[in-house]
């Protein structure tokens, strides 16, 4: 679902921007069994700061960055640097319903994405479905508890087929052949990187 005002705020500020270069980029990075990901999908890219940390830190030769919100699009696209604008292709696409063939890409990345769908098992099922064999998942996500503080719950709109705990979470992973291969928590905020198993 699009974003509202006070989550476009929270996506769209340096601090988010840091955190994704500085933070999130290197520790997925450490996760990760190779060296370059040539082929990758970033899922629901905001401001395009992840579609360029997967540009830089992966060595992917092309990034293909989704957002189910124009909006959103347009200012990655306005955002990118320029050195990395023949790497990166923008498109508007559903999570829960990608237009992308099976087994395309080697790595799929996630940066805070799947809680704001309304139905996260579709999306993992959808990855999934487009993730080479041996292909990576990387993602980072606020789980339940996060998701139900008051704070939270009070200023933004993520919808309630967003929720999942660790456990469920890894078990959706599990039922479509993704093995989860590395995981750091940050309080409830859990960032992992995980493997597409042969079939």
């Amino acid at each position: 679902m699009k974003l509202n005002l006070a989550e476009r705020l929270i996506t769209n500020n340096p601090i988010r921007a840091f955190s994704q270069r500085h933070i999130e980029g290197p520790m997925l990075k450490k996760m990760g069994r190779h060296s370059k990901y040539p082929l990758c999908l970033e899922i629901g890219c905001g401001q395009g700061i992840g579609a360029e940390v997967i540009a830089e830190r992966f060595g992917s030769e092309k990034v293909i960055a989704t957002d189910i919100d124009p909006e959103q699009l347009e200012r990655a696209k306005k955002n990118i640097k320029k050195e990395l604008k023949g790497r990166i292709e923008f498109k508007v696409e559903d999570a829960m319903s990608l237009d992308e063939p099976d087994d395309k890409f080697d790595a799929v990345f996630s940066f805070g994405v799947i809680h704001h769908t309304e139905d996260w098992r579709k999306a993992v099922k959808e990855i999934s479905r487009v993730l080479k064999t041996g292909g990576e998942f990387f993602f980072e996500e606020p789980l339940r508890a996060f998701m139900d503080n008051f704070l939270v719950r009070s200023l933004t709109a993520h919808p309630e087929g967003g929720r999942f705990n660790y456990e469920e979470f890894k078990s959706e992973l599990e039922k479509n052949n993704i093995a989860i291969t590395g995981v750091k928590r940050l309080g409830n905020i859990a960032v992992f990187g995980a493997g597409k198993k042969g079939q």
